[in-house]
């Protein structure tokens, strides 16, 4: 029985960005980006409010923890593990 190849203790920094409108009550956007640290990239905990659209935009730092395995047919997998505001 062969064993698939398994590299656990992956992490990575993202930023999630939210961005509200206050007079329509509806989230406009939301998305998460990657954030490259060795190229100087941040993402700090923020919020911004634009009094002309109304919109709220709230950015928050995450960090990502998962496993990557790759089976004998060469297939990838990857899973989620962990997930934790960054500091």
């Amino acid at each position: 029985m062969k064993m698939p190849c398994v590299i656990p203790g992956l992490t990575q920094d993202v930023c999630l960005t939210i961005i509200y409108n206050v007079s329509s009550q509806k989230v406009k956007d939301s998305f998460v980006s990657c954030v490259n640290c060795k190229e100087g990239e941040a993402c700090s905990l923020a919020v911004d409010f634009n009094p002309v659209n109304t919109d709220l935009t709230i950015r928050v730092p995450f960090t990502l923890e998962g496993e990557l395995t790759f089976t004998d047919n060469f297939q990838a997998f990857c899973v989620t593990t962990g997930m934790s505001l960054a500091t």
